[in-house]
């Protein structure tokens, strides 16, 4: 529990993500936000977007307003807003570093020439195999133009992290797609086990890797990251209660900042401001409302900071410590409270469970099949 006076005495956060359309070129079926939570009820149009000179202002506002480093800018798929290089040279000229999380399909060679100085991708990749990449992106072709993308911003002499979403479908391929980044020319490498939300959890018994699974690419990983000397960073949380990550010593893992000022506030395409990328609970607008006073008045925040699901009690206060009650936006996602339990604790437990039981049969039967 926090302390009213740990409340109130929070620094400023200095990374934002813009979220700068709803838009997508892909239909990942693992993606936790498809069109917006339902609950947020997001126009995926067009129409619900800001200008650019509406965005160029908002950045402006929050240059003043807070300390500001960095802003990642997202969606939706962010390269198909066509004043993305406008947009970038904004945030440069303000001293703030910019970070573009892409699917990587629309990097060609013209785009990553006017958007890559200064500027780090964040780059999609599911598998080495370019039938599983486009199942799980939900297109043909996303592959090939994924890693055309990789090797365009290579021969520009940019920089890129190569991303992998991990799922029961493509867990096996991992080590393989990590080499396949290496030399594509990865500067790093993040690692994101499926974040459930009220989208995926229709396929949860398809994608929802076991712990084991995990444990296997994490053991890859670190291997890997102390063979090649590459940066590997874990950014879903995986709670401790689930997998016990202490050990993996080259992989560096990211655990809720539970609206604090290591916390990565989100801004949808119309100004509202939520405490993350997964929450569907919208603050405030930032377009119309000071930060500030929103960071240190809105109630939601004290409560997200200081709400404990009931199913940590029991837990080593060691284990509390690291993950701090585990990801509570996907708990208000798909339970409606982050008072709840991450669902992916649940659930892995239930397949442990499961898988002890009766090895030979599917471990359960959440939500609908895929063809």
């Amino acid at each position: 529990m926090k302390s009213s006076n740990d409340f109130e005495s929070r620094s400023l956060p200095k990374t934002f993500v813009l979220e700068l359309t709803r838009r997508c070129n892909n239909h990942c079926l693992y993606c936790y936000n498809e069109g917006g939570a339902v609950q947020l009820n997001f126009d995926s149009s067009r129409n619900g977007e800001m200008g650019t000179a509406e965005l160029t202002d908002l950045i402006a506002k929050l240059r003043a307003e807070t300390p500001i480093e960095t802003i990642a800018l997202s969606g939706g798929e962010p390269l198909l807003r066509e004043d993305l290089a406008e947009i970038l040279s904004f945030i440069k000229a303000k001293g703030i570093a910019p970070v573009v999380i892409t699917n990587g399909t629309l990097l060609t060679r013209e785009k990553v020439a006017a958007t890559m100085e200064g500027v780090t991708y964040e780059v999609t990749l599911l598998s080495y195999r370019e039938q599983v990449h486009d199942k799980l992106a939900g297109r043909r072709g996303a592959w090939n133009a994924a890693v055309d993308g990789m090797i365009n911003i290579r021969r520009a002499r940019g920089s890129f992290v190569a991303v992998f979403v991990a799922t029961k479908l493509n867990c096996a391929d991992l080590c393989k797609t990590a080499e396949l980044c290496i030399a594509l020319g990865a500067d790093a490498i993040m690692y994101n086990r499926i974040n459930l939300g009220t989208h995926n959890m229709g396929y949860v018994d398809r994608l929802l890797p076991t712990p084991d699974l995990i444990r296997e690419n994490l053991d890859v990983l670190d291997r890997m990251a102390a063979q090649y000397g590459l940066p590997v960073a874990v950014s879903v949380v995986i709670e401790p209660c689930v997998l016990d990550v202490r050990k993996y010593q080259h992989i560096h893992f990211g655990w809720c900042p539970l609206a604090g000022e290591g916390s990565y506030f989100t801004i949808d395409p119309l100004g509202n401001l939520r405490i993350c990328n997964h929450s569907p609970v919208i603050l405030g607008n930032i377009r119309r409302e000071h930060f500030s006073d929103i960071y240190y008045n809105n109630p939601y925040i004290r409560r997200f900071r200081e709400t404990w699901p009931d199913e940590c009690n029991d837990c080593a206060s060691v284990l509390k410590q690291m993950c701090c009650g585990g990801c509570r936006a996907s708990a208000e996602q798909c339970y409606g409270t982050p008072a709840r339990i991450d669902p992916f604790v649940t659930l892995s437990r239930q397949l442990a469970t499961q898988t002890l039981a009766a090895p030979r049969n599917p471990p359960f039967q959440a939500g609908k099949r895929l063809s």
